[in-house]
């Protein structure tokens, strides 16, 4: 299956939480550019870059770009991009490629579009996140951890996997326990039995490779 992008019939759900932690962090300090950032959203990952690094962002949701305080921005799908082969020096697929059915598709883009030696960035989270909270698991997606890095390996021979699994930041009250539940499809009922303050433990893979 897929998750659904709701960005732009429900954007009360997406903007009701955001991650105090994320990998953008982590990725930021090693793009030179120029970048594309496939699944761009509301600009997370160039709010972050030097004015030296050259970066543009695409993403499919219209919402999500006219959020975007970043330019230059492109209304566009990651399956088919619309850019020249090896015209970008790293690509990022950061958080999206769970919303398509057939992710293989969109990083075969990014190495088509990346030039020899370029670097590439996908991220994603696993299916046993926020046990505390959800003890049953998440649905499967087409792009969870757990398969995350034999996918870009399919493309990209050198994939290899950070992976994380600990207790990063707290939920402090209930109101930010049930937006969280909101903007994660979580049932509104698990907010009110949860205990405050909440840890959760997060669970994901940064995917890095490189193509030759």
């Amino acid at each position: 299956m897929s998750v659904r992008a709701d960005y732009g019939s429900d954007p009360e759900r997406w903007n009701s939480w955001e991650s105090p932690q994320d990998v953008h962090e982590m990725v930021a300090p090693e793009l030179r550019g120029p970048v594309l950032d496939a699944g761009c959203g509301d600009g997370r990952l160039p709010a972050l870059l030097g004015n030296s690094v050259t970066w543009i962002g695409l993403d499919s949701s219209p919402s999500q770009l006219a959020a975007n305080p970043f330019r230059p921005v492109v209304l566009g799908d990651m399956t088919a991009l619309p850019f020249r082969d090896a015209s970008f020096a790293e690509v990022t697929q950061l958080w999206c490629l769970y919303h398509l059915r057939d992710p293989l598709l969109a990083i075969r883009e990014a190495s088509r579009v990346l030039r020899p030696g370029g670097r590439y960035y996908a991220s994603t989270a696993a299916r046993d996140s926020d046990p505390e909270i959800l003890p049953e698991g998440y649905p499967p997606t087409s792009f969870d951890a757990e398969e995350a890095v034999s996918l870009v390996a399919s493309v990209f021979h050198d994939a290899e996997g950070e992976h994380w699994d600990g207790r990063f930041y707290p939920l402090a009250t209930r109101d930010e326990v049930r937006a969280y539940c909101r903007h994660n499809f979580i049932p509104p009922e698990r907010a009110e039995e949860a205990e405050v303050p909440l840890w959760l433990t997060k669970r994901g893979v940064l995917v890095r490779a490189r193509k030759h």
